[in-house]
């Protein structure tokens, strides 16, 4: 438990600005909902949500690293997901968002969120994208996953959108279809991301994150 703590804290609990943007559109933001965010950081997804008059949020990480000016709008679970989704109600959005990757049981832990999206409710999933263009150059290169370095200690294991989807349909969602998000950084430009007009035209090959979506029938 103290090691994933460790390594959980390397990744600072924050998320890219454009994959929350993206996967909050996923989420269909409105007044009135309670949300459950699984892998919460800092509160980056809970701050946006915070604003929308929800009915309630909560957020579960295994670090207690919430920004101080959240804590009292939102429950928070400290601990392992697996045991902590055990005392979250259900919710009308539940988010994992870039977390699944950290998780040394993640199948289990979507398994249990999924049972926790309420009737008509939906869950969005984000996970590092493995098949873009930088991903398969470095594996056909050098045989490694460019979110899955060695010197990467918080990702424990990739994760397969469809592997994903399969898991949530047999929880009885409706998934939707594939998204993508985060534009990627080009290799020797100091850090400078891939263009817009250039990630629009194949965002599957150009984005650091996939983001599956599905639904509960009402």
């Amino acid at each position: 438990m103290g090691f994933q703590r460790d390594v959980q804290r390397s990744s600072g609990g924050a998320s890219d600005e454009e994959i929350v943007t993206v996967a909050l559109e996923a989420a269909e933001v409105g007044p009135g909902l309670t949300w459950l965010d699984i892998g919460c950081g800092t509160g980056d997804v809970l701050r946006p949500l915070a604003q929308s008059r929800p009915a309630g949020l909560c957020g579960i990480d295994i670090i207690d690293w919430l920004d101080a000016e959240l804590r009292p709008s939102v429950r928070m679970l400290v601990g392992p997901a697996e045991s902590c989704l055990a005392e979250a109600a259900p919710a009308d959005r539940v988010l994992i968002l870039e977390t699944m990757e950290h998780l040394e049981a993640p199948w289990t832990v979507l398994r249990v969120a999924a049972k926790k999206v309420a009737a008509g409710g939906i869950i969005v999933v984000t996970t590092p994208n493995i098949t873009n263009l930088k991903s398969r150059a470095e594996l056909l290169l050098r045989g490694t996953l460019t979110s899955f370095r060695h010197e990467t200690e918080a990702h424990l294991g990739p994760i397969l959108p469809h592997v994903t989807a399969r898991i949530l349909r047999e929880q009885g969602l409706v998934v939707q279809h594939l998204r993508y998000a985060g534009r990627d950084v080009m290799p020797k430009t100091g850090g400078r991301r891939v263009p817009r007009w250039l990630w629009r035209v194949r965002p599957s090959l150009f984005s650091t994150s996939t983001i599956v979506t599905a639904q509960r029938p009402s």
